[in-house]
């Protein structure tokens, strides 16, 4: 498996300060063998990690494209200067929980979220807290107890539901985010990431199911006959 390397950074600060399409073509072999081939192995092994891991699972993969969509360019250059994979199970891409991984200028970040998306939203979850809370207690106590994720997400003003002190920070979320975040380092830059994302998504994969469990809104609240 081929890794990232101090090369790998300095091509992607060159592609930020350079972010043409011209550039771009002198440079692609570089970004073919810098960039791309190691986020696909490092994608590729995860995914058939996550496949004999937790086989019940239909799991899904997506890289990103280098290529910025030209619809939403707002100013920026045509190119991304990172890319980021996901993986997902069961549903549609965007239906539902998603592990991600991405890869920076300036660092890397992983982990595994919930974003809004009709009745994927955290609404389920919020739901599950007003039903049964104790599943969710126990998941945020099991995350206290290590320091390699933390609990990111926007969160609302106000509260969207008066729950235990554990549980309101998650209850409040726009959209919800187990991550872990650092810069550049001996781990990112070494064939060592791939056995920290392996453990950490194993260590995460309770969080998944969960979240991939939760039931449709309307599920939660039936109607009354």
């Amino acid at each position: 498996m081929t890794h990232y390397s101090e090369q790998t950074v300095d091509f992607l600060w060159a592609l930020r300060l350079n972010n043409s399409r011209e550039w771009f073509q002198e440079h692609k072999a570089e970004y073919e063998a810098l960039m791309l081939q190691p986020t696909k192995d490092l994608a590729n092994a995860l995914f058939e990690h996550l496949r004999d891991k937790a086989p019940r699972h239909d799991w899904n993969l997506h890289i990103s494209r280098i290529y910025r969509d030209a619809r939403r360019l707002f100013g920026r250059g045509p190119m991304n200067d990172h890319l980021w994979f996901t993986i997902y199970a069961d549903k549609e891409e965007g239906g539902g929980p998603a592990y991600w991984f991405s890869f920076t200028p300036e660092g890397w970040d992983c982990g595994m979220g919930l974003w809004p998306s009709g009745n994927t939203s955290l609404e389920r979850l919020r739901a599950q807290v007003r039903r049964d809370p104790a599943p969710v207690e126990a998941l945020a106590r099991r995350l206290a107890q290590q320091d390699v994720f933390t609990l990111t997400g926007e969160s609302y003003k106000k509260h969207k539901l008066e729950t235990t002190p554990t549980l309101q920070p998650w209850v409040d979320k726009k959209w919800l985010g187990l991550e872990h975040q650092a810069p550049h380092d001996e781990l990112s830059l070494s064939d060592r990431l791939f056995p920290f994302l392996r453990d950490g998504f194993d260590f995460l994969l309770p969080y998944y199911e969960f979240f991939l469990s939760l039931p449709n809104i309307e599920e939660s609240h039936p109607a009354t006959p």
